[in-house]
């Protein structure tokens, strides 16, 4: 039987470390006491009753708790959902005791565990053709480059070659780590144009970044044909908004480029996905999607190594969809894939703030702090140096050491 099983938070407790270090405590003291403070929250979903009960006895054995539903003491509801809450080393044994319980309660013993592992191992580098991308500070800045007509805030800034270049080389001099190039618009309504457009509009920019920015180079692409050009031409990610489900090339242009791939999440097409979208558990449905398509593009014989997931933020989503997407973004990390997240200038800080899509930078930094919160190791933004500037920032106040 399997449960329905996400990370809602993970926190490391960067500030108490610090300090546990200036204040000349022993390294194993600091690992020790910071695993101590280090709070997990797991949220369980679908456990009848019996499971849920044994569930929190267990936890308070060990340290830890459990929020139930009120009434599962006495047997009811059917099925709800725990919230374990307990502090990483003590969780660390809770399968242990779980092992020879009934009802299930060993399988959450062991996607738990599963969890930590991926928690412990987070995936911060990237398989690219021409060598990996690692050791960089998180997360990493993929900035916006779209050479369209009609895309939703910058339409037909970029479409000269020269413009798109000095963009580029801005945006990276700001301290931007990948540069996505995009000649469709994804806008809601937005129709795919002819594939010669497509390829008229990004091979050039793509030829002219390869030489000329210190970067690796995305395309933002649906097809197959596109990617294999553009691979060819010096890009090596492929970000694509269907997860490989538009093009029934797409999977073989990834695992033959070698290129890295952007897995996200959207309902319908750009032309269809804002009609009256319903979820009724946006996180966990989103997260069973990707957990499906990317076993699928896994056993299609691209690496784990080379796969990025989306959540999707704005694709076939209402506000209350994105805003639990960004509160509960860490969930994706049970993945054990690098998590991206594009939240910049989106339509859900519109309808709050009422601004057009020019006037959300700061609306987006309260969305960009929720990724950091959650531990995102890739944002798509349109405004890099202030992204950047705000992540130095960020990370000086958590007392990180910041290498931008």
């Amino acid at each position: 039987m399997r449960y329905p099983t996400r990370l809602l938070s993970a926190r490391p407790v960067d500030a108490l470390a610090r300090c546990l270090r200036e204040a000349g405590v022993d390294p194993a003291g600091v690992r020790i006491i910071g695993e101590k403070a280090r709070i997990v929250v797991v949220r369980v979903d679908g456990v009848g009753a019996p499971a849920a009960n044994i569930l929190k006895q267990q936890l308070i054995s060990i340290g830890g708790d459990a929020a139930v539903h009120r009434d599962v003491i006495t047997g009811a509801p059917e099925r709800s959902s725990v919230f374990i809450v307990a502090d990483r080393r003590r969780l660390g044994s809770l399968s242990r005791r779980l092992a020879n319980q009934p009802f299930g309660l060993s399988e959450i013993g062991r996607e738990i565990d599963s969890i930590l592992d991926r928690l412990d191992a987070p995936a911060a580098g990237l398989a690219l053709p021409n060598g990996p991308i690692a050791g960089r500070d998180l997360p990493m800045v993929m900035g916006v480059l779209n050479v369209t007509p009609d895309s939703f805030s910058d339409g037909g800034d970029f479409e000269d070659p020269d413009a798109a270049l000095s963009h580029a080389l801005r945006m990276v001099e700001a301290g931007a780590d990948i540069v996505d190039v995009g000649g469709e618009s994804s806008r809601p309504g937005a129709a795919q144009p002819p594939v010669e457009e497509e390829l008229r509009r990004v091979l050039p920019v793509i030829e002219r970044l390869a030489g000329h920015i210190d970067a690796p180079v995305s395309i933002d692409t649906r097809r197959a044909v596109v990617a294999r050009e553009a691979a060819a031409r010096g890009a090596s990610i492929i970000n694509d908004i269907s997860g490989l489900t538009h093009d029934p090339g797409m999977m073989d242009a990834v695992r033959e480029t070698g290129c890295a791939v952007v897995v996200m999440h959207m309902r319908g097409s750009p032309e269809t996905m804002q009609n009256d979208p319903v979820y009724e558990d946006p996180v966990g449905e989103i997260l069973e999607w990707l957990r499906a398509r990317t076993g699928e593009i896994e056993v299609g014989g691209v690496p784990a190594g080379k796969i990025i997931v989306d959540p999707g933020i704005g694709f076939g989503k209402r506000l209350s969809d994105n805003l639990a997407i960004v509160r509960e973004i860490a969930a994706f990390h049970g993945l054990g894939y690098p998590v991206l997240a594009g939240f910049s200038r989106k339509s859900f800080i519109g309808e709050i703030t009422g601004r057009d899509a020019r006037g959300r930078l700061c609306g987006g930094m309260a969305a960009l702090e929720g990724c950091l919160r959650g531990g995102v190791q890739i944002v798509r933004v349109h405004d890099v140096p202030e992204t950047v500037d705000y992540i130095r920032v960020s990370r000086a106040i958590r007392g990180e050491e910041a290498g931008r």
